[in-house]
């Protein structure tokens, strides 16, 4: 038994809209990048205050 393909059933469904080609990718990917870099950093500058936190705050000591 074979099964057919129709046109239709070959191209593959998108959820999401498309973006335009050129800048809006670009700049999208940047933002994307620019938010996890955010997220990163907070991540680390949270660390360090449970960590040190008279590296964060000079009156840790008197809390």
């Amino acid at each position: 038994m074979t099964a057919q393909l129709t046109h239709e059933g070959t191209q593959a469904r998108t959820t999401e809209p498309t973006t335009p080609a050129g800048r809006g990718r670009l700049r999208e990917a940047c933002h994307r990048i620019h938010l996890a870099l955010q997220d990163m950093n907070y991540g680390a500058r949270r660390a360090v205050e449970v960590q040190a936190p008279w590296i964060v705050d000079e009156q840790w000591h008197r809390r």
